[in-house]
């Protein structure tokens, strides 16, 4: 497959854990005090009881890691320039510059993004089911890919 269309985002993830994430890297934290840091956060939010490394939590922490801590080099001055825009931007504004790091880093996402607001343009309305369908004609009727996709509309809705 395609490497651009590589899944990846297979956990829920909230506004909130993008804003975390990205102020303790702005606050000058390491990788592993980050990292450190959403553990203590989401130990009650994400697979409460479980420290195996492939819980959902430790899945979550590292995709806000790969948006905002340990980005493709290639990204690196992209990450840094919406760092600014957090910094220089009222918080009630901040979404769009999660979602554009996460497009960024996560090209899955933003398909989904675009097919969403594809079907909201012209209907107005969307069912999850229908963009699952249209990926999984583009990308192959895989569960990781209807599974995936609902996990982005949550955070685009």
């Amino acid at each position: 497959m395609n490497r651009r269309y590589e899944v990846g985002f297979s956990q829920r993830i909230q506004l909130e854990w993008l804003e975390l994430t990205a102020n303790l890297f702005l606050a000058g934290y390491t990788r592993r005090e980050i990292q450190a840091a959403l553990n203590d956060f989401l130990l009650d939010k994400l697979s409460v009881g479980s420290e195996s490394k492939s819980s959902g939590r430790c899945k979550a922490i590292s995709i806000l890691s790969k948006i905002w801590v340990t980005v493709p080099a290639k990204l690196a001055p992209l990450r840094d320039e919406a760092l600014e825009f957090l910094q220089n931007t009222p918080k009630e504004q901040h979404l769009p510059i999660h979602w554009g790091m996460t497009m960024a880093v996560y090209p899955f996402f933003g398909i989904v993004a675009e097919h969403t607001g594809r079907l909201l343009r012209l209907q107005g309305s969307f069912a999850a089911r229908s963009i699952q369908r249209r990926l999984q004609e583009k990308l192959g009727e895989r569960e990781t890919v209807s599974r995936a996709t609902n996990t982005c509309i949550t955070l685009l809705c």
